[in-house]
Formats: structure tokens, C-alpha cells, sequence
């Protein structure tokens, strides 16, 4: 029986200093019935010339050019090109560990949609590894999405929202037209997001297949601004107009509605946190604009006692301003006496503001 064979994509823009390494631990595969696919998104530095060399080198790595659009158009570019029965992406500041494609393609089966890799954490592009990013608690089995139950997992276990090293049947890819949106940053929490609310089943290895280069300055993770929040917030306008006002199945819109406001909070807890007073500013119309336009419902009780909390208390204060949000999402479990005492004075302040909009939050806990 002939090997599968996995498509590597790979885009690249100004990586002349990362993408050398990089291809050394694709060329290294044990597993080698591969095409690596790169596709130089309009880059200034010589990235172009560090890729022709390994196209000289080895015919099984492929070189595309575009005007830049991004990631996420440098990854669709390089899914129209894969000839592959499966495709993984993979970010050229990072490593494969050398059996990568060989740990991931021993878990894959016919009924299995997506292969997730266990991510090393690393500081620089190397194999020193300092920590893990978070995998899921029983790896090596596969785990079926009845109910979208794959939602519930990820809104629940800190699994960090990115497409690389995962391991994707490229006949699935195709069934649902699964394609990254252009124009956002944090393209890969959409991705995630669609692919494992389509999947029919994954499994997560036990061992780390990627090393994930935390220290690159211009990851998208490392620049957290104005942008990075409105596209959260673009986002959560998407899922809500194409998948939770769409559903006709109670039990996936509920998991929709619960990813909604996962993602609420997330803005809130990871961008709005971090932006200036100025941009703060700026801010507040465009959250106050979504989160009073995307109100999407919940009916019963889901997810385990400490997010149903969290969610309800989201819930509560969503209405208030950005900062009184933020304030009170880090308030209202506080034991600490004088943070108990802000949480009531925002919990009423929330109340009345509810009040003034007619509006009632229902406890279903």
C-alpha cells in the first residue's frame, strides 16, 4: 500500500534569518513522501533566495510567489497548490522535530479528520525546550464530535488556537470549502474554530512534533494592538451571522452561542487589556457596537461550573464599559475584601445599566 502523501505549507514573508532552519527540519523528515509548499507572500529581505536553494537542492520543495495578502492568503495560495491526501501548515520561524510527519501520519485513519501535534515551547528557533503549550488531557485516543462536544473541549482546556501541526485530510478540507479569511489577524482562531465545529473526529499525539519559537517580535502574537482586537471582534461577528443565526440544531447553537461569548472574553481579557489609553478609546464604540449587536442565547447548562460562572458574570456585565468589563471579570471570584467590594458596586452598576435596556440575563446554572 503506498504511503500518503502530506502537503507542507508553509508561507513566508521577511524570514530570510528563520526560514534556512526551518527547511533543514522539514528536509530531515524520517517520514518522507512529502511536497513542502512555500509561497513567498511579496517578502523585501532575500527570503527568495534562502528558498531557491533548497528548491535546487530537493525537487520536492515547491516555490510560489504573490504580491503580499497576508497570511492568510499565503496559506489559501499554497492549499490551491497541495497535491497531497493530507495537509499540515507550518510557520517558518519554527522547527519539525525530525519524525514530525512520521508521529502524525501513524495516528491517521479514514475516520479521523484532524491529527493534532504536541507544541514545544521554545526561546529562539531551536530544540531547547522550556515549556509545552497546553495538549489535550487523553492524547492517543480519538475523540468523536457528537454534539460538537470538540467545542466544549477547547472553551474548556486552555488549547492554544493555532492551524500549524495539525495534521488535516485534505479530502475534509475540501468537503466543507475550509479556507482562511483574508484581511484579519488571528486568522487561526476562525480556522480553529470552523474546523473542528466541521470535523467528525480527532486525536492529539503524546509528543512534541513542533517547536514554537515564542521570542519572533514580529508574531502576530507578540504585537498586540488595535487591530488584533478588531479583528476579534470581526470574528465574532462572522460565527455569529454564518453559524449560530444559520443553525437550525439546538444543541450546535448552543455550542456556537458558548463560543461566541468564549471569544467576548477573550477580547476583553487578552486585547482590550493590553492597549493604550489612546486606543482604549477608540475601542470602546467598536465593542460596545458588536457585543450589543451579537447577542446570541443560551437555554442549559453545558460546560463544567467554573465557565458556566464565568460566562454568566460576562453576561452580566457585558453592557458596561471595556474597562468596567475587564474590571469586573477580574473582581467578581476575588476573596480579597476590597476587590469583593468593586465587584458589587459594578454588579450594581451593571444591574441598572441592564435595567435601562430592558434586558434580563437568565441563570441557567
Amino acid at each position: 500500500m503506498p504511503q500518503a502523501l502530506i502537503s507542507i505549507v508553509v508561507p513566508c514573508y521577511n524570514v530570510e534569518t528563520f526560514i534556512n532552519n526551518a527547511l533543514q527540519s522539514i528536509f530531515l523528515q524520517t517520514y518522507t513522501n512529502w511536497e513542502c509548499i512555500l509561497v513567498d507572500d511579496g517578502s523585501k529581505d532575500n527570503t527568495s533566495g534562502e528558498i531557491d536553494f533548497w528548491v535546487k537542492k530537493d525537487p520536492r520543495f515547491k516555490y510560489f510567489h504573490q504580491e503580499n495578502k497576508g497570511v492568510s492568503g499565503a496559506r489559501n495560495k499554497g492549499l490551491e497548490n497541495t497535491s497531497g491526501d493530507y495537509v499540515i501548515f507550518f510557520d517558518p520561524d519554527d522547527l519539525f522535530s525530525t519524525h514530525a510527519l512520521e508521529s502524525l501520519i501513524t495516528l491517521a485513519k479514514d475516520d479521523i479528520d484532524i491529527v493534532i501535534g504536541k507544541n514545544a515551547i521554545t526561546n529562539g528557533q531551536n530544540y531547547d525546550i522550556v515549556d509545552y503549550l497546553v495538549n489535550a488531557s487523553n492524547p492517543l485516543e480519538k475523540i468523536t464530535n457528537e454534539n460538537k462536544n470538540l467545542i466544549k473541549i477547547v472553551v474548556e482546556e486552555p488549547i492554544i488556537c493555532v492551524a500549524w501541526n495539525k495534521l488535516y485530510r485534505k479530502d475534509f478540507l475540501e468537503t466543507h470549502n475550509l479556507k482562511f479569511k483574508k484581511g484579519i489577524l488571528h486568522e487561526d482562531e476562525l480556522w480553529f474554530f470552523e474546523t473542528l465545529f466541521k470535523a467528525n473526529a480527532v486525536i492529539f499525539n503524546n509528543e512534541p512534533t513542533y517547536f514554537y519559537n515564542v521570542t519572533n517580535l514580529n508574531s502576530v502574537i507578540n504585537n498586540l494592538g488595535l487591530r488584533n482586537l478588531e479583528s476579534y471582534l470581526e470574528i465574532i461577528e462572522y460565527i455569529y451571522d454564518d453559524y449560530y443565526k444559520t443553525e437550525t440544531n439546538n444543541t450546535n447553537k448552543e455550542l456556537v452561542s458558548i463560543y461566541i461569548t468564549h471569544l467576548k472574553i477573550k477580547a476583553i481579557q487578552h486585547c482590550y487589556k493590553q492597549l493604550n489609553k489612546k486606543d482604549r478609546q477608540k475601542a470602546r464604540p467598536k465593542i460596545e457596537a458588536c457585543f450589543n449587536r451579537v447577542q446570541p442565547q443560551r437555554t442549559k447548562i453545558v460546560l463544567q461550573d467554573s465557565f458556566e460562572n464565568l460566562q454568566y458574570h460576562f453576561k452580566l456585565a457585558k453592557l458596561l464599559a471595556p474597562n468596567d468589563i475587564l474590571r469586573y471579570l477580574r473582581y467578581y471570584k476575588s476573596s480579597r475584601f476590597m476587590r469583593k467590594i468593586k465587584a458589587k458596586w459594578l454588579l450594581r452598576k451593571a444591574t441598572k445599566t441592564n435595567s435601562m435596556n430592558n434586558r434580563q440575563i437568565e441563570d441557567i446554572r
